[in-house]
């Protein structure tokens, strides 16, 4: 999911380069980008959840940010950046987040969390979307050249999560370690 969604993001980069005259082009590129970067995200964190109510949890976000995603799309306002979606997809993926790194402290055969892929994965997210979530909710409001200086925020954090993702996908695929609560702890 995480190789689809660097992909994705690397077209969605070119196309704005290509695209970056032409308002309308790059609103509905935001939009659709937007949607699949949520979607991937998403299907990633499904799959890594044990617990169902997070899962449930997710489905649930999921409908609500399909519905408000696709709203502005079809009412698209004359601005260049879907705000609302990307802010919504900010909150929900924050969420998201804790509720992994949660379910990941709670278990206790998980010794090492920073051992694991997916905990790389999850704080690069995390780390993106809490960093630009403000950014995104006042995107409309910025004018021409406030929206580039304000934009660097993005781009570093952007190639921050994009560097995170590296390091998840060079660690060693190794057996997952597992840690007995009888081994935890010891008798006095």
């Amino acid at each position: 999911m995480i190789l689809l969604y660097c992909i994705c993001s690397f077209v969605a980069d070119t196309a704005y380069i290509l695209f970056r005259d032409q308002p309308d082009y790059i609103f509905y590129l935001y939009s659709y980008f937007t949607i699949v970067e949520y979607t991937l995200f998403s299907i990633f964190l499904l799959q890594s959840y044990k617990e169902k109510v997070f899962k449930y949890s997710l489905l649930i976000g999921s409908l609500v940010f399909y519905a408000i995603a696709i709203l502005n799309i079809i009412h698209k306002n004359k601005e260049s950046f879907d705000s609302i979606s990307a802010s919504m997809e900010g909150i929900l993926i924050i969420v998201y987040g804790i509720f992994f790194l949660y379910e990941q402290v709670k278990d206790p055969t998980v010794f090492y969390v920073y051992y694991s892929k997916k905990f790389w994965i999850v704080i690069a997210i995390l780390l993106y979307f809490s960093s630009t979530l403000f950014l995104f909710i006042y995107a409309t409001t910025f004018a021409r050249p406030e929206k580039s200086i304000y934009w660097v925020i993005n781009n570093i954090f952007d190639l921050v999560k994009n560097l995170l993702f590296a390091i998840s996908f060079i660690m060693k695929k190794g057996k997952k370690t597992s840690y007995p609560i009888e081994n935890l702890y010891t008798d006095m």
